[in-house]
């Protein structure tokens, strides 16, 4: 105990220095975070027309968001209608309302990404949601938004770009509602092309956008007497979506499984092709392509390597 109070004596001055920066620093954050408080508090529930940069304030949330539109201007009415539903996701997954958040999600998403809550919660919700987030919305392209989902720095401390997360989300109407596409998932959109040829008929039924690919819908009716082959694998740049400009988008080789591209004699079979190609709204797809389809499998892999019974087969959209 002497010792103590020997040291004490001996070093007031700076344990007492010491005490008072730490209590200084700990008033700081206290006022920070009132201040922060404050400053949604009396945040009118104000929108106005953007191009850029235009602050939009909602005093039912507590976080920043800067919305900017890239190019198009949208009414106050339909950008504000738009936040309220990204706003009301993200309060929701923010305050663990996750099934709550799972019914604001659009039917096509549900389909494409999350078919059961469980999925929805395990990959996306403590995933993204373990912890409170705050987030920035930035007008994209049309009804979609990029997101940018961050750890909160008050909370944390860290106010690293790595923290980040970023996102598209699509409003889009789901019968009478108003739902999102998240996670990326621009939308569907339906194609309805048919082309028939060599009595094989081929329909492009819809397409799933996403931001870095599409997904096309096909179905492909066998009416000839032989096994046919969509495509032999050697050069995967033999399946192809081609844009009005003639620029040609490859399949993604590594999720296609080529031994189901086999089809029997009076089959139909359905299929969901991934092509990579990032989302533009500008670009306009106008055929599918089978560069190399073979026209009788048996006779293929009997001498495969002077095959030459290919056709081109193209659906128009």
């Amino acid at each position: 105990m002497g010792n103590l109070r020997r040291y004490y004596y001996a070093n007031k001055t700076k344990i007492w220095r010491g005490i008072l920066i730490v209590a200084f620093i700990l008033v700081i954050i206290q006022v920070m975070n009132y201040m922060q408080k404050i400053k949604y508090k009396n945040t009118d529930n104000t929108i106005t027309n953007i191009t850029t940069n235009t602050v939009v304030s909602d005093t039912s949330l507590t976080t920043d968001k800067t919305i900017m539109d890239s190019g198009t201007t949208k009414s106050e009415a339909t950008l504000k209608k738009d936040i309220t539903v990204i706003d009301n996701f993200l309060n929701l997954c923010n305050n663990k309302q996750f099934e709550q958040a799972y019914e604001l999600i659009s039917d096509e998403c549900k389909e494409n990404l999350f078919k059961t809550y469980d999925i929805f919660k395990r990959t996306y919700c403590d995933v993204n949601f373990s912890s409170y987030k705050t987030y920035t919305t930035e007008s994209w392209s049309g009804n979609t938004y990029r997101v940018r989902i961050t750890e909160d720095p008050l909370a944390t401390g860290n106010t690293s770009q790595d923290m980040s997360i970023q996102e598209y989300m699509t409003i889009v109407e789901n019968g009478n509602e108003t739902k999102l596409n998240i996670n990326n998932y621009i939308g569907r959109q339906k194609i309805n092309a048919t082309e028939t040829k060599n009595n094989i008929k081929i329909d492009v039924i819809s397409k799933d956008t996403f931001a870095e690919y599409e997904v096309y819908n096909i179905q492909v009716t066998n009416k000839t007497e032989n096994t046919i082959y969509l495509d032999d694998g050697e050069n995967t740049s033999t399946i192809y979506v081609e844009d009005s400009n003639g620029i040609k988008y490859e399949a993604a080789s590594s999720e296609l499984i080529f031994s189901t591209l086999k089809i029997p004699a009076g089959s139909t079979v359905k299929y969901s092709i991934k092509y990579t190609n990032t989302y533009r709204t500008n670009r306009q797809m106008k055929k599918l392509v089978f560069e190399k389809l073979i026209l009788n499998y048996n006779e293929y892999i009997k001498n495969t390597n002077n095959y030459r019974d290919y056709i081109k087969f193209e659906v128009t959209f």
